[in-house]
Formats: C-alpha cells, sequence, structure tokens
C-alpha cells in the first residue's frame, strides 16, 4: 500500500512587465504522483481559453509508478491564487489494477481557485482495468469571478475484458452553494451500470465542464447532435458536457470539439490574446 501526497498553488507575478503573469509558488510532490512543469504548448482553445486575463503556468502530473493499486491512498492538493491562470494535465492515462489483497484504491483531489483565477484541469484517460476497486473524489471550490475547465474520460476495461470496480464523484462549490455534484459507479459493485440509464453499452465515457461567468462561443445545445452526447445548462455560467462512445479516439474527438465550440471566443480582445 502506497499513501503520498502531492500539493501545487499558483499566484500572479509581482508588477510583472507587460501582460500578467502567472507562477508557481508550490510544488511539491510525493512518490509516485510528480508533479512536473511544462513548456507551453501550441495554442488550443483551453490554452487561448486559460490565459484570457493572465499567462498560465502549465504543470503536468506525471505517474512514478504503476497503478494506483488496491489499497493505495493518494492525494492532491492545488491551490489557484486570485487573477492567476493553471493548466494542469497528465502525462499518460492512468491504469487503475488491483492490489495483492484486493483492498480499494482512492485519489482525493482537493482544489481552490481564487477570485478572477481560472483553471483547466485536463487529466488523461482512466482505464478501470478488470479486478480494480477504485475511487476518486474530485471536490472544487470556485471563489466569485473564477473560471473552471475540467475533462474526465474512462474506459471500462481494458479490450476483450470486463470493468473493474469504478466509482467516481466530483462536486463543484461556488459562494451560491453547490453548482455541480455527480457520481459515477460502474463495474461488479453497481449493478445495471452497462444498462440503457448509464453506460448503455459503450466502452467509454467523458464530460467536459465548463463554469465560467462570462462566457462565449457556441453554446447551443443543438449544436452537439449525437445521440449519445448531451449539452445541460447549469447556471451561474455553468456547462457540461456528457458523451458515451465506443471507443476513446471518438469520446476523445467529441471533448475537443465541444471545447472549441464552448470556449473559443468570437470577438477575442487584441490586448487580451495570448501571445
Amino acid at each position: 500500500m502506497t499513501v503520498a501526497s502531492a500539493r501545487l498553488a499558483t499566484e500572479l507575478a509581482e508588477h510583472p512587465p507587460g501582460r500578467p503573469r502567472t507562477r508557481i509558488s508550490v510544488l511539491r510532490s510525493g512518490w509516485p504522483l510528480m508533479l512536473r512543469t511544462t513548456s507551453p504548448l501550441a495554442a488550443t482553445p483551453v490554452t487561448t481559453w486559460a490565459c484570457r486575463t493572465a499567462d498560465a503556468a502549465r504543470v503536468h502530473l506525471a505517474a512514478g509508478a504503476a497503478g494506483p493499486l488496491g489499497g493505495d491512498r493518494l492525494r492532491l492538493e492545488v491551490r489557484v491564487g486570485p487573477g492567476s491562470a493553471l493548466v494542469l494535465g497528465e502525462i499518460a492515462p492512468t491504469l487503475l489494477l488491483p492490489g495483492t489483497y484486493g483492498g480499494h484504491s482512492l485519489l482525493d483531489v482537493r482544489i481552490h481557485v481564487g477570485a478572477g483565477a481560472a483553471l483547466a484541469w485536463l487529466p488523461e484517460l482512466v482505464i478501470a482495468a478488470r479486478g480494480c476497486r477504485h475511487a476518486t473524489d474530485t471536490r472544487i471550490v470556485l471563489e466569485p469571478g473564477a473560471r473552471l475547465v475540467l475533462r474526465e474520460e474512462v474506459l471500462f476495461g481494458r479490450h476483450g475484458e470486463p470493468c473493474g470496480e469504478y466509482r467516481q464523484r466530483v462536486r463543484v462549490e461556488t459562494g451560491r452553494g453547490p453548482l455541480y455534484d455527480q457520481e459515477l459507479a460502474a463495474g461488479p459493485a453497481a449493478p445495471g451500470w452497462d444498462g440503457p440509464a448509464v453506460a448503455a453499452g459503450r466502452a467509454a465515457a467523458g464530460t467536459l465542464l465548463v463554469v465560467d461567468p462570462a462566457p462565449a462561443g457556441d453554446d447551443a445545445a443543438g449544436a452537439f447532435r449525437d445521440p449519445d452526447t448531451a449539452l445541460m445548462e447549469l447556471g451561474g455560467g455553468g456547462k457540461l458536457l456528457s458523451s458515451l462512445a465506443p471507443d476513446t479516439a471518438t469520446l476523445r474527438r467529441r471533448l475537443d470539439d465541444a471545447a472549441a465550440r464552448l470556449l473559443t471566443r468570437a470577438r477575442e480582445p487584441a490586448a487580451l490574446r495570448p501571445v
């Protein structure tokens, strides 16, 4: 059994010349949760959105070992300081595996996004391998004016094998109370999960959650016409796109298309465009 934690915090750089930029104030990793700063990537709808008011810091989470394995207890804490911006991703997909003694594994994620700050949390695909017993619990608090993009993807078992026991809960709160609270359960401990009310026999599922007090772009529900995809308005600038797919490639294409539609500003002021 492994018990580990990692901490990440950002803040606005003091008196930066020119455009505001974000600096990393805390970066602490505990094996196997390894946080690494990364170089700016090519512009995408997500990175452009994150850099709307300040240049974003970019950090990726790298797994220092296989798993999580049954019995592991992992915790990730993230604080995005007021006015700063962070793009947080992962290096590779996460493969959930059973442990030697059949215990449960847990990933506990706690995120606080300060006033006027922006976070794009883009974890890679989670693969619930046969025999795993895992839960991910993500809690996010948004201060006034904070913006959030959260992408999630899960594959229900590797090719030709049944799905392991997988449970995922995401809760987002604002000063007005809960904005979003959803739990997904799949595998042997969730009878009927593969039926029409949940996975409908599809191999993969994903969501894209966008919270933006000043949204822009094509947000009409009619723009997402695939029968396995739905867009829901959450209020307060929140939107949730959910999709089921026969494979992970199809799922990622749908989520990328949704990000382009929901995050791209038709008329971005030139002074605010990232360089």
